[in-house]
């Protein structure tokens, strides 16, 4: 499914934006501001689009366990929590 494609290629840069914030490197201030424009891209789903976005981070989820923490919360770190 091209959801899932888009999905975790959205976790994958949220997962090295979150890193370049969490190292304090030259980068940060700029990794911040791309995490608040895909939030802010993402909070424009409307519900549907929002319960198919979270089956997708699910499913990879499922398929990288390393990495599931990270993926289950992304909606929640992103603001998504409220339903549309």
């Amino acid at each position: 499914m091209i959801v899932d494609h888009l999905a975790g290629a959205l976790v994958a840069a949220a997962a090295i934006l979150v890193e370049f914030v969490e190292s304090a490197g030259g980068a940060e201030r700029g990794a911040l501001n791309t995490l608040e424009e895909i939030a802010f891209r993402l909070a424009q789903m409307d519900s549907g689009e929002r319960q198919e976005f979270r089956a997708a981070l699910e499913r990879i989820a499922a398929a990288e366990p390393d990495r599931a923490a990270f993926v289950r919360n992304l909606p929640g770190a992103l603001g998504l929590d409220a339903e549309s």
